[in-house]
Parts: C-alpha cells; structure tokens; sequence
C-alpha cells in the first residue's frame, strides 16, 4: 500500500494523499482501488475524510486506461464494479467527506470526487474538471453517469458528459459541480473547514428525483441534437444519454450503476471505441515523442557549410516574421505559454493588423473561460511589435510565416542567417515549400527546419515537425521539445512536397471541386463527407482555408506529382472573381462577418459547373476518401513517416479524419487492402489514372497496416 497516503490530524481528521511513487501523475488500477479501499475500512474513529494529492499537477488522471486495453470483457466488467463499489464506500461513509482538489481530475478522478460530500478546488490552469470519457468511446461507470446529474440537474450534466468536457475550477463552480474555489495554500484548510461545518451525508440529493415527464420532454431534444452532432457514428454519447436519463428518471441508484457497468461492457468491444482508445494513446505518445539522433559526421553538409549548431536547452524568446492570420496566431500562442515573442513584418499597418488579431484572441480566450483578464494581459506584454528590421540576437528560435513564395522566404531567411544568433533555430511554417531548398539560402542550412501550425493556431493541436536533408539532429530534438512544451503534438516527417497532411488532404479537397465541375451540388458534395464523419465538407474546408492557399497548395504539389494531382478550374475562377472564401465573406459560401449561423452555399458558383453527371452519396464518399487512403499509402512507401499510426494521428489531428474510424490506413484496414486496391482499380479505369492504386496496396498477400 504505497500510492495514498493516510494520516490523521490532531482533531480526528483522516487525509486520504494520492502520491503514485514514480510518477507525476495519480491513475486508478486495480492496486490503487483496493489500496483506496483498504484505507476506507481501516478509518475508524475519525470524524471526518479529506482526500487530496500531493502531485503538482494532478489530483487523479482517472482510470488506467494502459491496463484497461489488456483486459477481457470479463476482467473490464470486474474492474468497473471494483470501482464502484469502492466510491460507493466512501459515499456511504456516516462521516462528512471532501475532495480537496489541485491539478486535473478528470474521469474516475472527478467521479470519487462525487462520491464525497463536498467538493473544493484549486483556481490553478492545472485544476481541470470533468467526465470526458466519451471521447473515448465508453461512458462515465464509477458512478459519473448516475451522480452528476443528482448534483447540477439533468440539462447540465448531459452537457458535460454527452461533449466529454472538461473545465476549470470557477466555471465548475458555477455549474454546482464544486462547492468553493481555494488557493492551493489554503486547500487543506478550507477542506477541515468544510468537515467542521458539514453536515451528515449531502447524499446529492440537491434536485428531487426526476419522473417520466424527463423521458418526454428533455430525451427527445436531446437525442436530435445528438444525433445531429455526430450522424449516430459515435455510440458511446448516445448510450451515455439512455443511462442519464433513465437514472434521473430512477432514483434507484444501484440500478444506475448496474446500467453504467453493463454500458462500458457493450462499447468496449466496438471499433468505433477501439479507434479512439488508440487516437488517446497516439496523443499521449506525441507529448512523449524523441528523436534518436544520429551522430552529426552522417549528416549530409553542403558545400562550405559550417558544423551543425546545437542549440540550447530552453527557448524563452522567440521572433515571428509576418504578422497576418498564422503569423499573430502562432505569436499569441507563443506568448500564452509563457515566450516572449518579436512580431515582424515590413511596415506598421501590417504590424498592427496582427497586434490586432493578438488582442482578439486574448479578448476570446477571456471570453471563453481560456485565461483569466490578468493571464491574457500579462501574455500580451509578452508580445513586442517590430515594423521594419530589429536585432533578433535574444531570439533562439525565430518563425517565418511570409506568403507561400519561395522566393520571398529565401530571401526572408538570407537574411534571417545574418540577423540572429548562430545557435539561433530557423523555423519556417510553409505548408508545403521544400524545407531542403529554403536551407540552402541559408549559411547554416543545418538549423533550419518546418514548424507547420495549422488554422487557427489556438484551436489545432498539431504541428507537423518538418526535417530537411540536412537539419541537425539536435535541431530536430530541441523543435520537438519546443513544441511539446507549448501544449502542442507534434508529429515528425521527412521534407517532401506538401509534407503529410497536406499531401494526402489536397487529392480529397481537389476531387470535391472536380465533382462539382462534373455536376454535383455544393450540399451534395459536403453532406455526402460529413455523414462519413468529418467536420465539414471539402468545399466548406477550402473556404475556411482560402481558396487562394487551397490553389497556391494545389500548384505546388501539382508540380510535385502532375500525373496525379488535378487542379479543378474552379478555384482560378473563384479567385479570378475576388471569391477567397471566408475571409472574403464569398467563395462556395455565403459567409456574413460576425454570423454564428452556418454559412449558406453561394448561388452564382452554379456558373461555374459545368457537367451533369449525378452521384450517390457512397459514389462521392468512394472518389474522395480513397484518394485519401492512396495517398497515405504512398508516404508510407516513401517513408515520410515511420509508421502507419503516424499518418492517421496526423490526419485525425490535423482535418478531422473522422476519428472513430481511426485514420485513413486504419480505414483501409477495416475495409481490406484488396477491397480498397480493387475499388481504386475500378475508378482509374472509369475516371483516369489518378486513381491507380500505389505499390504497396496492391501488393500480393498485402498484410494489414497494424497487425493488432
């Protein structure tokens, strides 16, 4: 019994201290469990529990989700009521009880937080509260399904756990989930307080038990907006919806438990689940990622280069160059996290059009509960406007994020090589210019490498870490570091045209506009992609990216890979006519500035199809989704990538690949690699050659993608 702590104060007081040896992090396994309820029968006498952590971020990242995958429906089933009937020990405890919360408490971590009498938490960024298991594809089990909703009404709590949510202390605070905000110096305290005033068991009793009235009027509305959100391809929010509401309708508990242990038992053996268990782990792989270096004499040099320059351990100064959409969004990101960050561009307009954009995204992120009013302007000063040329000696990473134009990025890092420090790391954000090239304006061609953020910056968890033939292997560990350290995942892939996700995205973004030419609806095209399970349709995609980026992208690679990369004329005809997309507020959208309703589709681009072909929605999902696959295969063969689940991490990360199918080669998988080479095979001989299926899927006795 060495993970929780158990001491007794002077005034009879039993504290519960999570402190797993080893760890910065507190999880429920088995072990852990039975510790906890060991300690629960062992206290005695006291008049009172508290239960805290003494890690510095973590109060109980819930259950161990490493143990969890290894388990037999059998063992998973055992594992749920374990838990159960271990929080339903310290519920039915005849003693006042609290939860004295620092640092994230999330899953299992919040739900024995429910099984105490009180709640109180830490206002720290750390201090995250939640049930988020949906995004996993199971269901709160220990006790989060039946009790929140006891504690902060049925419309509150389907709100937290049908959207997975998570949320810091003074918003759960005024949802009702906890009882008081404290600083964590005061934390034990404040909870001895809360022992002495408490009263005997608040058995979550806050709102009367709920009849079949809820079944009539609140489940209906409900399931429509669930079923809106997520076209019935996620089964883990609608079960989770059936418990809640019956359990609110039943005020039996242990019958709702009962429903939690056998919901779990139903989605743990779906694909959909297993897809995005994986999707968990591949994150939590990217916050761990390394690169294994190799020694610098194997690095290829050019020509009168100078050795390889490592760089320093930390990063606390950073310049980024060019202050439009990605250029201000990656600066305020940077300087939220704590760097303070140069924003350079040629003149003042420019300069204070991006200060501008800082500033509103402060101003959202206030809104939006992200940082507090003091935290946004004290990541602001961290900002510093340069209209013109300044010295970046202090900066050991600058950023370029220029227009897409190779000429003008050389020129921008010929003279970057003369302005900063030479251990200085020279990044770019180009989304599909060759890195190699760009070095090689460069002196040092060695500490230049792709840092490729993705629209918007302060919403997309990716970056693609992007090495060059020649960038130094320290180079690439120290970006990697960087990256996670800025709250990032970072995928790491070769220098090749459009890297990774824009290589493989493109052909899908590309044939939505050649259907349309061919003669399918804007709505049929995007309807037809979001019922698979991306987050908007292709064309609605090319809008929020900007038809000119889409194009400029499109050219690149077309020179990359002419034989199958078909630029539509529509996206020149849209540009030709000032129709950009959003930005715009025209392009295969009606986009009305400061709407928050969708976008309507924009009639006069009917012009500009020119076909009549009709489609199924299966025949547009088959042409779009299978360039995707190919395409993905193809990086696998040229090894942009180590392995699959890089490919499918990034596509889910960085377009929303729906992630309950798991990513475009975990899809290939589940389909058959025979079934998608025939399928491709079959389209290249209808359609073009574009569609011929690559090497690797055709393949005789091609194996799987993974092998589990």
């Amino acid at each position: 019994m060495n993970n929780i702590r158990r001491d007794i104060t002077e005034d009879g007081i039993c504290v519960l201290t999570f402190d797993r040896p080893g760890s910065s992090a507190n999880i429920f396994d088995r072990a852990t469990l039975q510790e906890l309820g060991a300690h629960i029968d062992q206290i005695g006498t006291a008049r009172g529990l508290v239960v805290t952590s003494a890690k510095d971020s973590i109060f109980v990242a819930g259950a161990d989700l490493h143990s969890i995958k290894t388990m037999s429906p059998a063992d998973l089933g055992d594992f749920i009521r374990l838990g159960q009937d271990v929080f339903n020990k310290i519920a039915a405890l005849r003693i006042p009880s609290v939860a004295a919360i620092h640092g994230a408490a999330v899953g299992g971590g919040f739900e024995i937080g429910l099984a105490c009498d009180y709640r109180i938490a830490t206002p720290d960024r750390a201090t995250k509260l939640g049930l988020p298991e949906t995004q996993l594809g199971i269901i709160p089990a220990w006790g989060g399904s039946t009790r929140l909703p006891r504690l902060i009404g049925v419309p509150k709590a389907l709100e937290m756990i049908l959207g997975g949510k998570t949320v810091g202390a003074r918003h759960a605070l005024k949802l009702g989930m906890i009882n008081e905000v404290v600083s964590r110096e005061y934390l034990l305290s404040a909870a001895f307080e809360w022992i002495g005033k408490g009263k005997h068991r608040n058995r979550l009793s806050h709102s009367a038990p709920v009849n079949a009235v809820l079944d009539k009027l609140v489940a209906p509305k409900a399931r429509a907006d669930v079923m809106k959100r997520t076209q019935g391809h996620y089964p883990a929010v609608l079960k989770a919806l059936e418990v809640v509401i019956k359990g609110a309708s039943d005020w039996r508990e242990s019958e709702s438990l009962a429903r939690e242990r056998a919901a779990v038992s139903e989605l743990i053996g779906l694909d959909s689940t297993r897809n995005l268990l994986r999707l968990f782990f591949l994150q939590e792989r990217a916050k761990k990622l390394r690169f294994t270096p190799r020694p610098i004499s194997e690095i290829p040099a050019l020509e009168g280069a100078a050795p390889a320059v490592l760089p320093g351990d930390e990063i606390g100064r950073a310049a980024v160059i060019g202050a439009g959409v990605m250029g201000s969004g990656i600066a305020q990101w940077l300087s939220a996290r704590g760097v303070r960050t140069i924003v350079r561009d040629i003149d003042a307009t420019r300069v204070g059009a991006g200060m501008a954009n800082i500033s509103k995204l402060y101003a959202d992120s206030v809104k939006h509960r992200v940082f507090t009013s003091n935290e946004a302007r004290a990541g602001f000063e961290r900002v510093y406007p340069a209209p013109g040329e300044v010295s970046l000696r202090q900066s050991g990473l600058v950023i370029e994020a220029a227009v897409e134009k190779m000429a003008i990025k050389k020129t921008i890092f010929q003279r970057l090589d003369e302005l900063t420090d030479e251990q200085a790391i020279l990044a770019t954000n180009t989304s599909a210019l060759s890195i190699t090239e760009l070095a090689s304006a460069t002196r040092h061609p060695e500490r230049v490498i792709g840092i490729h953020f993705f629209n918007p910056v302060h919403k997309m968890q990716l970056v693609e870490v992007v090495r060059g033939r020649q960038t130094a292997p320290a180079v690439i560990q120290q970006t990697l570091r960087f990256v996670q350290k800025i709250g990032k995942l970072p995928v790491l892939v070769k220098d090749s045209p459009g890297f990774l996700v824009n290589r493989i995205l493109l052909p899908y973004m590309l044939e939505a506009g050649v259907l349309f030419e061919a003669g399918a609806s804007i709505e049929e095209i995007d309807a037809a992609m979001v019922a698979f399970g991306m987050p908007m349709g292709p064309l609605r995609l090319i809008d929020e990216v900007g038809v000119d980026i889409a194009e400029d992208v499109a050219a690149t690679l077309s020179m990359a890979f002419p034989e199958r990369m078909r630029v539509p004329q529509v996206l020149s005809k849209l540009i030709a006519a000032g129709w950009l997309g959003k930005k715009s507020g025209k392009g295969f959208y009606l986009h009305e500035k400061g709407s928050k309703s969708e976008p309507r589709v924009n009639p006069e681009v009917e012009v500009f199809r020119s076909g009549k072909a009709r489609f199924t929605p299966e025949e547009l999902q088959r042409r779009m989704v299978l360039l995707m696959v190919n395409e993905s295969a193809r990086c696998l063969e040229e090894e942009i990538v180590e392995e699959p689940a890089d490919i499918d991490f990034a596509m889910v990360m960085g377009t929303g690949f729906a992630p309950f199918r798991g990513g475009p080669l975990r899809y290939a998988d589940q389909l058959g690699a025979p079934q998608v080479a025939s399928q491709l095979s079959l389209l290249a001989e209808k359609i073009g050659p574009y569609f011929e299926p690559c090497a690797l899927l055709k393949a005789i006795n091609r194996r799987p993608f993974y092998e589990d």
